[in-house]
């Protein structure tokens, strides 16, 4: 069964597939352990590489998962967008009770993806997104997760800060006058 973790109606999915507007589950707080299953979801293995950007759907603002926010990610099980990590970090979105057990199971580590296993939910996620031209799951390959790529959101947050020019912005500098050189 085909089982979808943060594809919220802002993301413009059908209702299907949508769980509801992102605004209306935003909470104060989230699972004592959502550090740890942010740093679950960011090691999640890639289903697809989409290479649009998109911006936080609340705020307008990049993120660190602005580049190829749409990619979905899957541990074997559960389905997600590769910008679900920052929504649950920066909003504290509920997490559906069989996900948070699972993540609690595995300890918080990302589980090998065999692709024996895999290949039936891949294609029912084939059939649940429409693709009708995509190759199948290659059954015989198992996946190990790779090491965590994407920075924390305070690294992220700390090399924004620190690109960003200082003083005063929009102003070139001054060009000299033409002829000064030449003394005239």
């Amino acid at each position: 069964m085909l089982r979808l973790l943060g594809f919220f109606d802002d993301f413009g999915y059908s209702s299907e597939l949508a769980a509801g507007p992102l605004r209306a589950q935003v909470q104060a707080s989230g699972e004592p352990d959502e550090a740890e299953i942010v740093a679950y979801l960011d090691t999640g293995h890639q289903l697809t590489h989409f290479m649009e950007a998109g911006v936080d759907v609340v705020t307008g603002e990049v993120h660190r998962h602005t580049s190829g926010c749409s990619s979905l990610v899957t541990d074997g099980v559960w389905v997600w967008r590769a910008d679900f990590a920052h929504y649950l970090e920066a909003y504290h979105v509920p997490l559906p009770e069989p996900f948070v057990a699972r993540v609690r199971s595995l300890r918080h580590q990302m589980p090998d993806l065999v692709g024996a296993e895999f290949a039936p939910i891949f294609d029912e996620i084939v059939l649940g997104f429409g693709w009708a031209d995509v190759e199948p799951w290659d059954t015989v390959s198992v996946l190990h997760p790779r090491s965590r790529a994407v920075p924390t959101r305070a690294e992220f947050t700390a090399r924004v800060r620190q690109e960003r020019p200082a003083g005063p912005w929009g102003k070139a500098p001054r060009k000299p006058r033409r002829g000064r050189e030449h003394g005239f």
